[in-house]
């Protein structure tokens, strides 16, 4: 499979079907946008950090499925700058079922599905990060938010794209753990402050 930027590595013989399963678990909240632009994200992190592909591609791919399994109100109550973690842990409980299904379907490695649900579990609740894997889905995860999509996360929140990007900017260092994540996170603003003229 090929994402749209020619740039973004390929998903390799054993994302493709992961991906392909947990496709139409994607199709709340641009899901599936966001899940792409979060792998491309990763992509980049996995070539400066010493992380473990075969855990933090699968880990993305899967980790907002569970959306699909919470009501409307529920979303609607989660796209707040700063929504209550229970009802995050919603999505996470529902995801976390989601993928241990998908990834016994395509007969994952054990160890590493159990890694995978381990980040999948609180990758928006936790807080903290367990390891160099679940700090680049963490900080892929957000960056997602700097990205040119952005301006889907936008149009769900109450604030105008300026107040938005200044929110933004104000969480980087409280918000991504690997320097890099930071450094991508402005640069992305950069962008989105020239694309709104501010």
């Amino acid at each position: 499979m090929v994402f749209k930027d020619s740039k973004t590595p390929r998903l390799n013989r054993t994302e493709s079907p992961i991906f392909k399963l947990a496709r139409s678990y994607l199709q709340v909240r641009n899901n599936e946008l966001h899940t792409r632009n979060a792998i491309k994200f990763a992509f980049r992190l996995l070539t400066i950090y010493g992380a473990d592909r075969v855990v933090v591609i699968p880990a993305l791919i899967l980790h907002d499925v569970g959306w699909s399994k919470v009501s409307e109100d529920i979303i609607k109550k989660t796209r707040r700058p700063f929504p209550d973690k229970s009802l995050l842990r919603i999505h996470e409980e529902e995801s976390l079922k989601i993928a241990s299904d998908i990834l016994k379907k395509v007969g994952y490695d054990a160890s590493r599905t159990a890694e995978i649900l381990e980040i999948i579990d609180g990758h928006d609740s936790r807080g903290e990060a367990m390891s160099i894997n679940d700090q680049i889905v963490q900080d892929s995860d957000k960056l997602t938010r700097y990205a040119g999509s952005f301006r889907f996360l936008n149009r769900q929140l109450p604030m105008t794209p300026e107040e938005f990007v200044k929110s933004l900017e104000r969480l980087i260092d409280q918000w991504f753990f690997l320097p890099d994540s930071k450094e991508m996170a402005r640069a992305e603003l950069v962008q989105r402050r020239m694309e709104i003229g501010s």
